[in-house]
């Protein structure tokens, strides 16, 4: 991807990040900090993305697809430094607006445990020989992930806050949030792959 190209779709994500979070409404009870928790949950949105991607493109290298091995390599450089931005945004959330940080919350100890995975992850590609272990373990770690996102209990976040509120505008600020993001993140690693020989 040439440097201009690239340039130009972080820049617009930028731009679009900033118009969704300043046409979010406050809301009644979290007031402005709602943008603040919605754009971290449309970041994460993204990361989630990221690490499928890379699970899938390890299903690919592992059947013989040797161009999908830079494409793997490039999301899972992506995935990790993401999110940890996620999860220091996560845990600015807790405490701006719990008052503390909940550290036997089933979805932040998910968090620490996909962290934990991600590092096991790139320690594998450093230390290892072979490409296909890591690309392995990108999609073992893809799967943990969508499996403990859907069956880890939800006790303190509440079930799709945004779109059981029913507030269009709430709804259509949060997915733009979401494809600001994406503008971002995904160019990123692309122009990373590209940068990688296969």
């Amino acid at each position: 991807m040439r440097k201009q190209t690239l340039a130009t779709l972080v820049a617009a994500g930028v731009a679009l990040a900033v118009a969704a979070v300043l046409l979010t409404p406050p809301d009644q009870k979290l007031g402005g900090m709602v943008r603040f928790v919605m754009y971290h949950g449309a970041s994460t949105w993204v990361n989630m993305l990221t690490f499928t991607l890379a699970g899938a493109l390890g299903l690919a290298t592992l059947a013989g697809r040797e161009r999908a091995r830079a494409y793997g390599e490039a999301f899972r450089w992506v995935a990790l430094p993401h999110w940890v931005v996620n999860t220091i945004l996560g845990l600015i959330s807790m405490r701006l607006i719990w008052g503390g940080i909940l550290w036997n919350e089933p979805r932040l100890m998910m968090t620490f445990g996909i962290l934990a995975g991600a590092l096991l992850v790139l320690a594998a590609q450093f230390l290892l020989d072979s490409p296909k272990v890591p690309a392995a373990l990108d999609a073992v770690l893809a799967a943990a992930l969508w499996f403990l996102v859907l069956v880890l209990p939800n006790l303190f976040h509440p079930d799709s806050p945004v779109f059981n509120s029913d507030n269009r505008v709430y709804i259509a600020t949060f997915f733009g949030m979401v494809v600001s993001v994406a503008f971002i993140v995904v160019p990123i690693a692309l122009a990373v792959a590209r940068r990688k020989p296969a």
